[in-house]
């Protein structure tokens, strides 16, 4: 297990995206952290995704939304309409809040190579809302 490092930014339509990923192989990612800046650098989402675990969004004025759960190994191989068209683990049901913030966000956070930046991170996901701004990630 590989720690996350910063991968690269993205900008469109005045936001500024940075990605954090780790690997598990060259083509398979085990957990992101993807932040969206607004034009001040203020954050406005945070998307986390953990392969163990699932994934969960942070929205500026709401707070943690979506947390939602993989598909077990089970219904992953299980026939149906979208096994037959798509055959990978997708994100299958809503989870409780509880459970992104004791394990899905710590499996993302807890493995980020800058340790300042998921500090400043997990202050920002315990509130609604942030006016914190993001000037040093790399």
């Amino acid at each position: 297990m590989g720690k996350l490092l910063f991968e690269k930014t993205t900008e469109e339509g005045g936001e500024r995206k940075i990605y954090f990923t780790s690997y598990l192989r060259t083509d398979f990612v085990e957990r992101s952290l993807v932040v969206t800046l607004r034009k001040n650098n203020t954050v406005k989402d945070i998307f986390l995704s953990s392969y163990h675990f699932g994934s969960v969004e942070w929205k500026s004025g709401i707070g943690l939304v979506e947390p939602r759960l993989w598909e077990s190994e089970e219904q992953a191989v299980s026939p149906s309409y979208l096994t037959r068209r798509y055959t990978v683990r997708m994100a299958n049901g809503p989870a409780d809040t509880n459970l992104a913030v004791e394990k899905m966000i710590p499996d993302v956070l807890d493995n980020m190579e800058n340790r300042k930046f998921a500090e400043t991170i997990s202050s920002i996901l315990v509130t609604k809302k942030s006016m914190k701004k993001i000037e040093n990630w790399s």
